[in-house]
């Protein structure tokens, strides 16, 4: 499980595997997920009438899977199960056949990250068993035509079910309106028709993945394939034939070649409606775990003091005036421009980042790995820490640039505070603790004034852990993305302090997450967050949610 201060900063990911008939299969797909890089935050077997079931569970309780049923048979209700179940920032998809490389997660979840606009992902896969001379061009061949064929019918680039990878909040978007009923569709094709041209889908050929070559077992398994692939795309028609699909697609390629540069993202219009937001607000009327008053608060708090709070600038002054200015690292400035940064005069460490959103920094630090290099794409929404020596300030002019030509968040109708936040950028002091490296991250839950969670973040640049405990420093059995340290973090000497801090800061609010870090010699101030993970923070176990959730009581109204 992970809390984070959005979806950007850390991503997790849940992995559905639909399965019917190939408990052998299944085991040797959910080993080498285990065997991942990146932990996923769970894996989801979906059974779909299995003459083998017994086996298939046996399978998943062995390597710590969930199980789930899904009657209605087709990969599509299967699927569709899936992803319904699942509550990670991001829902990955392969096949009971097919093994991921040790660093499929690993991609997925930078690729989220680094692109906040990013909707799906998808990659391309090679053969495993079979003639191995065929293996490589019958692989080319199939998923070539797949995306030549798919794509021009679709105007879009089209996911591979066996690969892919879609945004939760983009999962809920088209979960109602995806053929899920329908076992004579592809599951992977109408999911793509139903992602629309104004999503984000990008295909990673470095997105790797091992399948069977089961697709050419036989004549009459390709012509099953075939099939369903035009059955799929006749579903779609007559408003979705690929004439009018590319006369969308050229009008928005159009719009967005010869439109005057604003500074400011677009915002769907689903983001902008005003009945969409009123059939948000309804169905969250009567929130009852943390991620469901997450968004209701989400949609309703437009007080002032949420907009301060979502301000790395203006935060500062509030922070200062209730806890006092040396609980703040020491600002090198507050820029309207980023080619300020030019001029600045900076020491050989310090941290660079948005003020309107969160989830991107660029640290620079002698202690950084000499490999590490800064993000060449301007505005790419990342961590990364780089050495002094690797660092040109036009570079740095060009990714804040593209900074603050960003909207963060997802529209005033999910995020509407960081739309109020004017668009800067703040350089601060590097933290280090007392050996020197980047400090733990102490992140306190405090609900009504009181600190009822604190989550410990430690490795950033590292190997990540996460830890949970109560604030007499009981460890949550909870499980996240990221493991638990080994050995336990043991309790801060200035737990007691941290508190009272955290519990100052948050007087006057339903729930806020304050940020803290312990230096040794002092506490120091990271940020405030009103909406961790964007209202989807995934539990293991689920149970959590609700006892989170259970020490806040959302106001019916917020003045």
């Amino acid at each position: 499980m992970t809390i984070e201060t959005t979806d950007l900063e850390t991503v997790t990911v849940d992995v559905v595997v639909p399965v019917k008939d190939d408990a052998a299969l299944l085991r040797r797909c959910l080993r080498s997920l285990r065997a991942q890089d990146t932990r996923p935050a769970s894996i989801i077997v979906v059974d779909n009438g299995s003459l083998d079931r017994a086996e298939v569970a046996a399978i998943t309780e062995r390597y710590g899977a969930v199980l789930i049923d899904e009657p209605v048979p087709g990969i599509p209700a299967a699927n569709a199960a899936g992803f319904d179940r699942a509550t990670a920032t991001v829902v990955a998809r392969l096949d009971a056949d097919c093994v991921p490389p040790p660093d499929w997660l690993t991609r997925i979840a930078e690729a989220f990250r680094a692109e906040p606009e990013l909707d799906a992902l998808t990659g391309p896969a090679t053969f495993i068993d079979g003639p191995r001379p065929l293996r490589a061009p019958l692989a080319a061949v199939y998923l070539g035509a797949y995306r030549l064929f798919v794509g021009a019918a679709l105007a879009q680039t089209p996911i591979f079910g066996s690969n892919c990878a879609i945004r939760r909040a983009t999962w809920d978007e088209i979960a109602h309106a995806v053929h899920r009923h329908d076992a004579e569709l592809h599951d992977d094709l109408d999911v793509s028709a139903h992602l629309g041209l104004d999503r984000r889908v990008r295909y990673d050929r470095e997105l790797g993945m091992g399948m069977s070559m089961r697709p050419f077992s036989d004549a009459a398994s390709l012509a099953v394939r075939l099939r369903r692939g035009w059955a799929t795309l006749r579903v779609h028609w007559p408003q979705e034939l690929p004439i009018v699909r590319w006369a969308h697609h050229t009008t928005r390629l159009h719009a967005a070649v010869t439109a005057a540069p604003t500074g400011s993202s677009s915002v769907r219009w689903r983001e902008r409606s005003a009945l969409v937001l009123a059939a948000r607000r309804w169905r969250t009327r009567r929130p009852q775990t943390f991620r469901e008053k997450v968004r209701y608060k989400m949609l309703r708090d437009r007080r002032p003091m949420i907009v301060t709070f979502a301000d790395k600038a203006a935060v500062r002054e509030y922070v200062a005036s209730r806890i006092g200015s040396s609980a703040l690292p020491q600002a090198y400035g507050v820029l309207d421009d980023p080619r300020a940064l030019r001029e600045l005069d900076l020491p050989a460490s310090y941290v660079v980042k948005p003020t309107h959103g969160s989830g991107a920094a660029i640290v620079v630090s002698p202690a950084a790995s000499p490999d590490t290099r800064l993000p060449t794409e301007p505005g790419s929404w990342v961590y990364r820490h780089v050495r002094p020596e690797a660092v040109t300030r036009e570079a740095l002019v060009s990714i804040a640039d593209g900074w603050v030509a960003q909207l963060y968040g997802q529209g005033p109708n999910r995020e509407w505070v960081y739309g109020q936040v004017p668009r800067r950028i703040i350089v601060e002091e590097l933290l280090t603790g007392p050996d020197g490296g980047i400090p733990d991250d102490y992140k306190l839950f405090v609900f009504h004034g009181r600190c009822r969670y604190i989550q410990v973040d430690a490795g950033r640049f590292g190997r990540r852990t996460q830890d949970f405990f109560r604030p007499d420093w009981s460890h949550l059995p909870m499980s996240g993305g990221p493991p638990w340290a080994d050995p336990e973090p043991q309790a801060p000497q200035r737990l007691d302090e941290m508190i009272r801090m955290a519990e100052r800061l948050a007087e006057g609010t339903d729930f806020v997450r304050v940020d803290l870090y312990d230096l040794g010699d002092r506490i120091v101030f990271g940020e405030l967050t009103s909406y961790p993970a964007g209202g989807d923070s995934p539990f293991d176990p689920e149970s959590y949610n609700a006892e989170f959730g259970s020490w806040w009581t959302v106001p019916r109204r917020y003045r």
